[in-house]
């Protein structure tokens, strides 16, 4: 049983060890590392485009007939190509969606205050406050998405660090155990 615990902590020293260099790069190169993810994003998506070109040739006529898979294989073929050769758009257009997004969701929550108020349900103006930061935070996000992108990025670098450095301070714990 000690070897075990040996021989994983030894791993997850290791594997920490890479996690916090990673971090490092999130905090400090915040969008290199979008670009990186997204050309992660844009070859998942063509192999995905690849495989369902593949599928659609090699299934038979009747299964081809009402298939999509040779349209979907296309489309994530030249979607792909397309981030993989600008990242920058995604970067840029990324924000913007969840910043939409967010202030959308805050005025359905806004008017469901309403409503829970017209019932007398008694935690309306928690869901009002909260859909009002909420509609505040996609404003944020839509009037500095490229900073949004970047402060989120470094954020999640700087969980990343944390974590990894308690996870490093677990495995010499268990490696001198």
């Amino acid at each position: 049983m000690n070897i075990y615990i040996k021989r994983y902590g030894k791993k997850s020293l290791a594997i920490s060890v890479l996690l916090v260099i990673i971090s490092l790069f999130l905090i400090f190169k915040p969008y290199d590392s979008m670009t990186f993810v997204m050309r992660i994003f844009a070859a998942v998506l063509t192999l995905n485009g690849i495989i369902h070109c593949i599928s659609y040739f090699s299934s038979s006529k009747e299964f081809k007939m009402y298939s999509f898979e040779l349209v979907i294989g296309i489309i994530c073929i030249t979607v792909g190509i397309a981030i993989f050769i600008n990242p920058d758009l995604i970067n840029g257009l990324l924000p913007i969606i969840i910043g939409s997004w967010t202030i959308i969701q805050s005025i359905i929550k806004f008017q469901l205050a309403f409503n829970m108020k017209s019932f007398n349900a008694p935690n309306w103006a928690f869901l009002l406050i909260g859909s009002i930061m909420t509609f505040v935070i996609g404003i944020i996000i839509l009037l500095n998405p490229f900073g949004t992108a970047i402060a989120i990025t470094q954020l999640c670098g700087i969980f990343l660090f944390v974590s990894e450095v308690i996870n490093i301070i677990e495995s010499i714990f268990m490696l001198k155990s």
